[in-house]
């Protein structure tokens, strides 16, 4: 859906609220605000960073390459949350 339609949907549904609920959605609204602005934090400073940009390319090589045993399964790696 385009983001027009959803904000739409989105300012509908908010109207229908009760003010308490409102608020509620208001403080939903402005955690995601900012959880966008770390992420997009984040990707600044990894496009930053030389060396990890490096280590990036590297893997994309090896990847095109069918190298796929160069990397540690997912698996392997994820910690339980």
């Amino acid at each position: 859906m385009k983001a027009a339609i959803l904000k739409k949907q989105a300012k509908k549904a908010i109207e229908e609220l009760s003010e308490e609920k409102v608020k509620v959605a208001i403080d939903f609204i402005d955690y995601l605000k900012a959880k966008e602005d770390e992420d997009m934090e984040a990707t600044l400073e990894i496009l930053a960073s030389h060396e990890l940009m490096t280590q990036i390319e590297e893997a994309e090589r090896s990847l095109k390459k069918g190298k796929s045993g160069d990397f540690i399964p997912w698996e392997k790696v994820r910690r339980d949350v």
